[in-house]
């Protein structure tokens, strides 16, 4: 009996509480509902969203070749930044001031310099070429082929870059999830179809501009 009398007399209670609610309050609780409700909704869906990217992420590491980084140090290149009485392309991670990135391609198989006649005639650009199935940023891989990952720009009289200055490694699957997932953030894809990624959005096209180009695609082109 004790029970039912505290249960109706918090009831009672209840009810002269709401009763006693302005029609101002009301407004104003059922605005604070809806709006937890949305930002509710919101943070559901955004985290759909994260998951979704994180199934397809996972799903395409599985899916395409080794990922291999390659890297160099190329001393002479007149395109490198001036440091200590010489000019010289060198790769480092993280990358800071006076370095460049690293470069992925999948299923590295060799390395090879080209040369080819510059813009300033006494010079040559020298072309690092990966025999690989084409470099991460192109979005899905391709036919196994010579494609060129960076530029050079060396006297004649100077001595051509040699795979001695360049080094090859194969990423571990960790470190392959790492620099896939970095890829798209630096593409700006990480809330889009896997599909999305390294293709245009202007064209719906992989670009073609000078990026990991074939060895037949980099010949035809002007330094």
């Amino acid at each position: 009996m004790k029970k039912i009398a505290l249960f109706t007399a918090l009831a009672l209670i209840g009810t002269t509480l709401g009763a006693c609610q302005s029609e101002e309050d009301k407004v104003a609780q059922a605005q604070r509902d809806l709006r937890a409700a949305y930002a509710a909704k919101l943070e559901q869906e955004q985290t759909q969203k994260e998951n979704a990217v994180k199934e397809q992420i996972r799903k395409y590491v599985e899916d395409t070749p080794d990922l291999y980084r390659i890297s160099w140090k190329v001393c002479g290149d007149w395109t490198a930044p001036y440091n200590n009485g010489t000019r010289c392309s060198e790769t480092r991670i993280p990358k800071t001031k006076g370095y460049f990135e690293p470069v992925y391609v999948w299923g590295a198989n060799g390395v090879q310099f080209v040369n080819k006649q510059d813009f300033v005639r006494s010079f040559w650009t020298a072309g690092l070429f990966v025999k690989s199935r084409g470099c991460l940023n192109i979005g899905k891989p391709r036919e196994e082929g010579l494609y060129n990952v960076k530029n050079f720009m060396i006297e004649k009289t100077s001595t051509t870059p040699t795979p001695q200055n360049v080094k090859v490694e194969v990423l571990s699957r960790q470190e392959k999830q790492e620099a896939v997932e970095q890829a798209f953030k630096d593409a700006e894809v990480e809330n889009y179809a896997i599909t999305n990624f390294g293709v245009s959005a202007t064209t719906g096209l992989i670009p073609t501009g000078k990026n990991c180009l074939t060895l037949e695609e980099w010949k035809k082109t002007q330094s």
